[in-house]
């Protein structure tokens, strides 16, 4: 039982550093959603747009005693994007995302620039990781301004390409056009500003957002299997079945001109810790006993994940172009991602 608990606990540390609702009728969802997609067409057209996107987790593990909580603070976002034809631009906030883990996370983040032929880190904020233990070893994200060639990493694997640039922003004519039929209750509670309440499965969210489900799910499953002896294939199929029986809740706010503003998501993930007891090729060297144990134990674990993304579309906007790399980390971040599970 202590190594499910062990593996629990490193479940929980990986799901933090990895992302009411309207009823009706069937007819007036469906009517509704017309409306939603009328409003959004606008939105489809935009080619330049910032975005800033902001996280909340509440994470209970009473059977191990965790507790974290991030609020969702609007004056502090995890991620901000700029975004037009020719690249994007990001910087990440990680202080934002660890506070609940650390007393003082501080300024811990990173910036990377992405086109169709590069992606360029710069990650000199993590010198003040090896300026505090010499002896860290932060692989592919080591203090530095390096480049990936995704011409070389695509020819390689589709998948280690679609694992390093399926966590970007997601094209946000895709979104206004795929939001709307991933939805599959919704009701308009406002009009000025328009307002629109809905769910969908965590699984079609995603995609609705441009990911690939597998591929996300093989990403949390990664993180694990880096530090636990678990593999990969099982821990995905399992994410990916987790995610297609997860109820999501969307809030969609467009702007005066109809384009969208804002959208919050909400998913409760609580039943993770319960469900994985119930997956035998997670833990083959367990008792019937052990598992049922441990599923009673985590039944009233508590994990929600909420964001909240707010959109400024169709703007006059200049991505900043990268910096000059010192280094290419092609080679570095292929193994990395092979070694995390996703097939070279």
């Amino acid at each position: 039982m202590t190594r499910l608990r062990n593996w629990v606990a490193a479940l929980a540390t990986a799901g933090l550093l990895a992302s009411g609702c309207g009823g009706g009728s069937e007819e007036s969802s469906v009517t509704t959603i017309g409306v939603l997609s009328a409003a959004l067409s606008n939105t489809a057209e935009a080619s330049t747009y910032r975005v800033a996107v902001y996280s909340g987790t509440t994470l209970r593990l009473p059977a191990i005693g965790f507790e974290s909580v991030t609020e969702l603070d609007e004056e502090r976002p995890l991620l901000v994007g700029e975004i037009s034809s020719e690249r994007e631009h990001f910087i990440i906030d990680l202080g934002a995302l660890l506070e609940a883990l650390l007393d003082d996370a501080g300024d811990i983040g990173f910036e990377l620039w992405v086109d169709d032929e590069h992606i360029v880190f710069d990650t000199s904020n993590y010198q003040q990781f090896v300026d505090a233990d010499p002896e860290i070893d932060l692989g592919p994200l080591a203090p530095g301004v390096f480049s990936i060639d995704l011409a070389a990493i695509g020819a390689d694997s589709p998948e280690l390409l679609a694992a390093l640039v399926g966590s970007s922003a997601p094209d946000l004519s895709e979104l206004a056009l795929s939001l709307p039929t991933a939805l599959k209750e919704i009701e308009q509670t406002s009009t000025n500003p328009q307002i629109f309440v809905g769910t969908t499965t965590y699984a079609d969210l995603l995609e609705a957002q441009g990911a690939d489900v597998e591929v996300f799910a093989r990403s949390y499953a990664g993180g694990i299997a880096l530090t636990q002896p678990r593999s990969v294939d099982a821990l995905t199929e399992f994410y990916v079945d987790l995610f297609k029986g997860v109820d999501a809740e969307v809030v969609v706010e467009l702007d005066e001109r109809g384009l969208l503003r804002v959208l919050s998501t909400r998913v409760d993930l609580s039943g993770i810790y319960s469900n994985i007891f119930d997956d035998e090729s997670l833990f083959p060297e367990t008792t019937e006993l052990e598992r049922q144990q441990g599923k009673e134990q985590f039944a009233d674990a508590y994990f929600v994940v909420e964001f909240r993304s707010v959109y400024e579309s169709d703007i006059d906007l200049e991505v900043p172009l990268p910096p000059a790399a010192t280094e290419d980390r092609t080679a570095e971040w292929r193994e990395f991602l092979i070694n995390a599970g996703f097939e070279g």
